[in-house]
């Protein structure tokens, strides 16, 4: 199935579901339909925290890198870029910060 295609279905039942909800509250009065569009409010935002929590939970669960004092990592390494994005190597990065009379560098 080609991305157009997925891209068009998906707005299409967006706007069916929409027109829907359209049809179904303009023939409930504006009271049931204000209390219809509340439950409708809970249940998204209980399923969008609870795909938050999820997310939240997958990038918590990183395995940690520690350095000891030599400088070396130890810890589940493979091939030394635990922890690290695949191609990037910021041991010999530097930084400076300057502000509020104090200088910081950082050496990673």
């Amino acid at each position: 199935m080609s991305q157009t295609l997925k891209v068009t279905s998906a707005a299409a039942l967006v706007a069916a579901g929409v027109g829907g909800a359209m049809v179904l509250l303009s023939g409930e009065g504006l009271d049931r339909a204000e209390k219809w569009v509340s439950i409708a409010g809970v249940v998204a935002s209980v399923m969008l925290g609870g795909l938050g929590l999820v997310v939240a939970w997958f990038s918590w669960r990183r395995p940690a890198l520690t350095v000891s004092a030599s400088g070396s990592s130890s810890g589940n390494t493979t091939a030394g870029t635990a922890g690290r994005a695949p191609g990037v190597d910021a041991r010999e990065a530097k930084g400076s910060q300057f502000g509020d009379h104090n200088t910081q560098h950082n050496t990673f």
